[in-house]
């Protein structure tokens, strides 16, 4: 899962650019960062700690297979523990965010920041007034295809230097 909640059901209905380029059979997605875009993506009840923040979401392009998308995401003031399905690396946009792992490693995430959470973590969110980010997630990759991959990569190589 990259985004929790209701984020899922922002997923399952993709933003116009990303159902314009598959109708056509495009190989490439365009979208633009507009926040007018954003739909209501609600954090896990159980997730939410302190206040009541509400998170909105718009896909902007999402993997053909499902093994990554790229959101635009917003959130009003609250205190809420994020859970990492999958590998995600944001950038921040606008706004503030304090960011404690489960370490206690504290992070301030603001415009022009980015930040990488390994599937598998968890962090706590405290954000303020409000933080709007860019989040690129790809589902991680079991360590026995990366084995496979690089096998294939040195017979191409190996490949190319016996058949040219």
């Amino acid at each position: 899962m990259t985004l929790a909640g209701g984020l899922q059901e922002a997923k399952r209905t993709k933003t116009s650019a990303v159902n314009e380029a598959a109708r056509h059979g495009q190989a490439f997605t365009q979208s633009f960062v507009d926040k007018s875009q954003l739909m209501p993506a609600p954090i896990r009840p159980e997730w939410v700690l302190e206040g009541d923040p509400k998170a909105m979401c718009a896909v902007l392009a999402r993997h053909k297979f499902g093994w990554g998308d790229a959101c635009h995401w917003s959130c009003t003031a609250g205190k809420f523990r994020w859970h990492y399905g999958w590998d995600e690396s944001v950038m921040f946009l606008e706004g503030g965010v304090r960011i404690t792992d489960e370490a206690g490693h504290v992070y301030e995430g603001k415009p022009g920041v980015t930040l990488f959470f390994p599937a598998g973590t968890s962090a706590v969110w405290e954000v303020p007034t409000y933080i709007r980010k860019l989040a690129f997630n790809q589902k991680p990759v079991p360590w026995y295809l990366h084995y496979q991959s690089r096998i294939l990569e040195r017979l191409k190589g190996v490949g190319k230097k016996l058949f040219g």
